[in-house]
């Protein structure tokens, strides 16, 4: 599952980017890894750990959302949300 989201300053242009994915790992959690930062700079990457997938889905649903109200704009999203995981 996966998310990638943009936002473009349009004074300077700068494009903003954040990628959202979620992965299970060697020991069966599953992990929601985040990465942002300015478009040609190496970024900000964070790790939340969850024992179960609703939850990360959960959390997930929710950054994006989050994001898109900050001027974000969903350019890539694929694989299950909360909604269809039920």
């Amino acid at each position: 599952m996966k998310a990638y989201l943009q936002r473009v300053n349009p004074q300077s242009g700068e494009v903003w980017f954040y990628s959202i994915q979620i992965q299970r790992d060697l020991l069966g959690e599953w992990q929601v890894i985040r990465e942002w930062g300015r478009s040609g700079s190496s970024g900000t990457m964070r790790r939340e750990v969850f024992y179960d997938l609703d939850p990360a889905l959960e959390s997930m649903d929710l950054l994006v959302e989050q994001l898109r109200e900050k001027g974000y704009k969903v350019v890539m999203r694929e694989g299950l949300t909360a909604e269809m995981a039920h």
